[in-house]
Formats: structure tokens, sequence, C-alpha cells
């Protein structure tokens, strides 16, 4: 965790670097999600009361309609990560701004089509239906809420290859720190534009202006410290756009086919038992998922460290970092889970004042599930990091879909606990076996003479 780097002109150098720079990602992006968590606590009751119901679940809408186009990058982020970081690993500065000039293009074409497509749309849009309001008043503030959060969304699109290129760098450390003081910002307009009682979408600028803010003042330092990766039309490469696209477009299936796994457990529940029966499992799976995060928020500075490593040819520290990534997820995430499972239920009682029954059976198979996940997250980052994309992307979409009919068909026989017990079978039968195969023949080629 010292701030002046290491000497990475030898591979004990370099070892140590990457080491200190995954430590720094770590910490700055766990001191980012506790910002962003009590800033939450302080605006969410704020807005609610400020709001009102009506208005305040109008904004929870028009959030998750947004989140809901996420995936409009095409995963063309994530090639951005593995290319730069190759890049990087090589000592190409050119390739790594033709990668990123050719990913911004991208993107920017995207934007540009969701702007035009937009635009076309909105007029036309029967906005009381769409938020299911009987006030036209309500209604039109809605949309003109909306329409705030899409602009900012297209334009945040081309621009998330700044983020992108500095995780490629093993730099996302610098976006963390300036997503927390983002975080704080928009607490500010937030308060100021209660204090002066803005309308709804003044409200929503409000909240997303500490992470305009956050991105603009994140490429200054990019760019600043990289002045070499500024992207300009004579970097462009077809070539490369193509090559990010194809892969962009490989993690985009591969995440399209893990949200199918991770998400689909409370809608399965509620069309086999009910939608009265979903809180009994979602409930104690909130709690379960801090453990994900934490395990997300550690080992994920990993993927583009083994990228850069494998390109300058340190496949013994790929190797030897992957094992210790294994066994510090293992020796965190077993006590925690135990915890969990000891404790979850008084926690949930005294959160939920006895109004839910969760049993004791749920928080069981929930606990082995997330131990098993989380022992899968570092070998995903492993393989994310050695660009094996096309193995991962067709064994997510076999899992998935065994994992959805196994979850139905359980959900049917055992109650609750059947949709954690399709996943757990899932991956233990076939994801487990599958990664053991891969694994040993990304590690023969590693321990391969370069």
């Amino acid at each position: 965790m010292r701030l002046r780097p290491h000497d990475t002109s030898s591979e004990g150098g370099r070892s140590s670097e990457r080491y200190r720079r995954i430590a720094f990602t770590s910490a700055a992006a766990l001191g980012s999600r506790v910002v962003g968590m009590a800033a939450n606590l302080v605006t969410v009751p704020l807005t609610f009361r400020y709001l009102g119901p009506e208005r305040y679940g109008l904004w929870m809408v028009i959030t998750s309609i947004i989140a809901m186009m996420a995936f409009a990058d095409l995963g063309i982020g994530n090639g951005v990560v593995n290319s730069v970081a190759e890049a990087y690993g090589t000592g190409d500065r050119k390739l790594a701004r033709e990668y990123v000039a050719s990913a911004f293009a991208l993107l920017l074409g995207i934007a540009v089509i969701l702007a035009a497509l937009g635009a076309m749309a909105y007029p036309h849009i029967s906005w009381q239906k769409v938020f299911n309001v009987k006030s036209p008043t309500v209604a039109s503030e809605g949309a003109a809420a909306f329409l705030v959060l899409f602009v900012w969304f297209i334009v945040n699109l081309p621009l998330s290859v700044i983020n992108r290129a500095q995780t490629g760098l093993q730099q996302a450390y610098l976006a963390n720190v300036v997503s927390t003081g983002g975080n704080i910002l928009s607490l500010i307009s937030v308060l100021i534009a209660i204090e002066f009682r803005c309308g709804l979408p003044l409200l929503v600028f409000a909240s997303t202006f500490g992470s305009i803010a956050a991105v603009f003042f994140n490429g200054w330092l990019l760019f600043r410290e990289h002045p070499w990766l500024f992207p300009s039309s004579h970097s462009y490469r077809g070539n490369l756009a193509l090559k990010v696209f194809k892969l962009g477009m490989m993690f985009f299936v591969l995440q399209c086919a893990v949200a199918v796994s991770y998400t689909s457990d409370n809608i399965v529940i509620s069309q086999v038992l009910g939608v009265a029966a979903v809180a009994a499992y979602a409930v104690p799976q909130k709690l379960f998922s801090v453990v994900a995060t934490l395990v997300a928020m550690g080992v994920g500075p990993m993927w583009p460290a083994y990228g850069e490593a494998i390109a300058r040819g340190d496949s013994a520290w790929v190797l030897r970092a992957f094992q210790r990534s294994i066994r510090l997820v293992f020796l965190a995430v077993v006590p925690a889970c135990t915890f969990l499972v000891v404790f979850g239920p008084w926690i949930v009682r005294m959160a939920m004042s006895k109004s839910l029954h969760v049993p004791m059976s749920v928080f069981i198979v929930l606990g082995l599930w997330s131990i098993l996940s989380a022992a899968l997250t570092p070998i995903a980052l492993f393989l994310n990091g050695a660009g094996i994309m096309k193995q991962q992307m067709a064994l997510a979409i076999i899992t998935s879909v065994v994992n959805l009919g196994l979850s139905i068909f359980m959900t049917r026989r055992f109650g609750v606990i059947g949709v954690c017990l399709g996943s757990l079978i899932t991956q233990l039968l076939i994801t487990v076996p599958a990664y053991v195969i891969i694994i040993k023949s990304v590690s023969r080629k590693l321990s391969m003479p370069q």
C-alpha cells in the first residue's frame, strides 16, 4: 500500500507493483461503496419525504429503465480492458491508443444510433401508460426526468472508455477515488435541489451531477498522465475496432447468460409459488450478496493484472497469483458465510420485526451456494485475463439454460430453496468440472517456455 511505485524493470518489482495496484483498487472500491451507501442513507429518506410516494416511485422506475440499458455497450467496455492490458503488457503505446480510439468510435456510433432512436420515439410515447400514473402533470414531469437520465446515459456511453482504459492500465483505484468524490458532490447537489424546492427533473440532474463531474475529472487524470492514450481520428483502425467488437460481443453474451442465471430466482419463485413467497428468499439472499460484492471488489483488480502479466511473459506470477486468490477467497468467505448461516435468522427477525419467517434451510443452501459462487469468481477473472472467452461463453449459455430449468423443477419439488439448489447443482455438475479442464489446459500453456 505504499504510495511510491515499485521498480518494474525486474520480475519481482513487477509482481510487487501489480499487488500494490490491486490493493489500492480494492481499498478504493470499498471506500467508494461505503461512501455511496452512506450517501443513500441520507438521500433516500430525504428525497422520499420531499417527493412523496408517487414521484419517488416514478424516479425509481426511471432509474430501473436506464439500468436495463446498461448492456447497450455490447460488452465493448470489457473488450477495452483486455485489449489495453495486453498492449500495456507489451509496452506498445501506439497499439493501446489505437484500441482506445477504435473502441471510442464504436461506442460513439452506438450512442448516436440510440440518440436518434430516442429522439424519434420520445414525442410518441404515452408516458402515462409507461409510468402507470393517472395525472398528466406527473407523467410529464416523469418524462422530463427520464430525458435527463437518458441524455446523460448517451453522453456517458463513449466516455466509459476512460474508466475501462484505467482498468486495463491497473489504475482503477483512481476512478474509484474520483467516484467517491462524485458521490459526495451528488449528495450536496441533491440537498441544494431540495432546499430550493426544485422539481423532479432538476432533482434527478442533481443526483447525477457528481458522476458527470467525476467522469470528466477522471478523463483529465488519465490523459494528463498518459497523453499518448488520447484518442484521435488518425488512431482509428478498422481491424482493431472489429477485434474489440468481437471480443465485446463474447463478453455481452457471457453477461446476458450470467444475468439469466443470477437474476431469475425471484421470477421463478413468483411464478411457481406466488409473489408472496419471494421475500422469504430475496431478503436473506441480500445478506449473502454482500459477500459476493466484497469478493468482487477484492479480487476484481486481478483481471487486468493477469492480462498485462501474460502479455509480458510473466506466466509464473500469473499462476502463483491465481492460486493465492483462490486460497484467500476461501479463507475469507467460509467464515463469513458460516456467520450468516448461524446469525442470519436473527438478523432477519430484527430487521423485519418478526413479520417474515425464513426457514433455516434457506440460509444453509444460500451459504453453500455463496461459498461455491465466490470460489468461481477468481477463476472467471483468471480466464478473462487470459482471454479464454469462447469456452466461457459456451459454458455460460449451457449452464444458464440448465440452471433455469432445474431451478423451476426444484422449486416445484422443494419450495423456496429450490431455486438455489438448482443453481448449486448446476454449478457442481457442469461449471466446476468444465473449469477444471479449462484451467489445466491454460496452466499447461502458460507453463511452457516462451
